[in-house]
């Protein structure tokens, strides 16, 4: 199951949100957790039951072996370590290379949600022991663990909560009305950027790269999309599983952050998904960060491991070596002189260097890359842009504007601005924005609901 099945949309969330205000106690809230979660996993796979289950069983005593090693015997607890991390690599590895779910050959977003979904899953099973190993105390209370483990709020694409950082409010949590409400808020909102505007994006991806017709602004405009159609797919998913952990009584930090061109390269990889770099991170740069030569060959590897996390085939590893290069050149030589540079300048260098860089996850294939980047200069070009594009262009332009005001932090700001400062007009117009914008949310979801309806009938 996704996030974006009408079932789970209209009966499974609001079920166990409205279930877990029936007892006041965090054992009965998680025990409701475990069986809407379990429902969610199985929805339409069942052996993906089994392998959560299994990992559960192995992570929860691979937590207690390694904490009663850890002061004892370093290497012991080290070994052990390395066991649940290999456990966790072929659970992994079984679902998505064993016909479980059937994998793309290049990197389709839609198709790509599954895999990911166990990816998430696997990484914060092993996130736990890691953390056990470095210090933390282990998860003497199964059901707690479970309810880390199997919870729907952060399955489907993260964000990767550490079990540290949620382990109080797994014992002791009180859902409020301001918890709902803006749960709600964050639940539409990221299925809005799903549903309609991901959509949107997918439309120009295939119009500017999945067409013969090559033109220059369709493969600027086409690998823009792609990126846009990733960006918002995964952090609308990662919004609403925030928004459903607040309805839950749950909070957590984001998962993206607003693109800098003052991080350069490195910030912007390391903002994107802040979790997953966040936990690579730790297991593998953070030993040697503060040794240049040492910390430029961390960064390195830690860009193949996300890579390879993402899409385990040759393409990935290739683009996460590129991106681990690009990395480790602006630590060591140009990174500096760089950010000196004037803003407009650095966000050029990030939008060129991305595509280069990023747009081989997308082809697969040397052809497809070769003519796309000729297309980028022009060469092979019949036009600039070609008809299918200007149709999909015009009948998306409102989507697309809105779009960019949600994804500009200073398009954001003057948003917020503005309707705050209407609110503090009077107490009337308080009350008008704030219905407004109650009535635009609610329409917002009918308007995905209908979409999600359509798509599935084929409409």
């Amino acid at each position: 199951m996704v996030y974006t099945d009408l079932f789970f949309l209209l009966a499974l969330l609001p079920l166990s949100v409205i279930f877990s205000f029936f007892d006041e106690s965090a054992e009965y809230k998680n025990t409701v957790l475990i069986i809407s979660g379990l429902i969610f996993i199985a929805w339409g796979r069942p052996i993906a039951v089994l392998l959560i289950l299994l990992s559960f069983i192995f992570d929860w005593a691979m937590g207690l072996i390694v904490a009663g090693l850890r002061d004892r015997s370093r290497a012991g607890a080290v070994l052990f370590l390395m066991l649940d991390m290999l456990f966790n690599a072929a659970i992994f590895i079984v679902y998505t290379r064993g016909d479980v779910v059937p994998l793309p050959d290049k990197l389709t977003i839609k198709e790509s949600l599954i895999p990911l979904a166990m990816g998430y899953y696997v990484l914060r099973a092993f996130s736990y022991v890691f953390d056990v190993y470095k210090g933390e105390e282990a998860e003497k209370n199964p059901l707690c663990l479970l309810t880390y483990m199997a919870s729907f709020h952060f399955m489907m694409c993260g964000p990767v909560v550490r079990y540290k950082d949620i382990k109080p409010q797994l014992r002791e949590r009180r859902i409020t009305g301001r918890m709902l409400s803006e749960g709600a808020s964050h639940v539409v909102i990221g299925l809005a950027k799903v549903v309609i505007l991901a959509h949107a994006l997918r439309l120009v991806k295939l119009a500017g790269l999945e067409t013969n017709d090559v033109t220059l602004f369709g493969c600027w405009l086409g690998m823009a999309a792609f990126f846009g159609e990733a960006y918002f797919t995964l952090s609308g998913l990662c919004e609403m599983s925030l928004g459903m952990g607040l309805m839950n009584g749950f909070t957590y930090k984001k998962n993206f952050d607003d693109i800098d061109s003052g991080g350069l390269f490195t910030g912007l990889v390391k903002g994107y998904n802040t979790s997953v770099t966040g936990f690579f991170s730790d297991m593998i740069y953070a030993p040697f960060k503060d040794k240049k030569l040492l910390g430029a060959a961390a960064a390195f590897v830690c860009c193949v491991a996300v890579a390879a996390w993402y899409s385990f085939s040759k393409p990935a590893f290739i683009v996460g070596a590129a991106a681990g290069a690009v990395i480790v050149l602006e630590r060591l030589l140009y990174g500096d002189r760089l950010k000196k540079l004037p803003a407009a300048v650095r966000y050029i260098y990030l939008t060129v260097l991305s595509m280069l860089v990023f747009g081989g996850l997308y082809f697969g294939t040397v052809y497809g890359f070769r003519k796309w980047a000729f297309g980028l200069v022009g060469v092979g070009d019949k036009y600039l842009l070609s008809k299918q594009m200007k149709r999909v262009i015009l009948s998306n332009l409102f989507v697309y504007i809105a779009g960019l005001i949600s994804f500009i932090p200073a398009a954001r700001g003057l948003l917020d601005k503005g309707l705050e400062k209407l609110k503090g007009r009077s107490r009337e117009m308080y009350t008008t924005v704030e219905v407004c914008k109650t009535v635009a949310k609610a329409l917002l979801l009918l308007m995905c609901v209908a979409a999600i309806t359509a798509r599935e009938i084929g409409v």
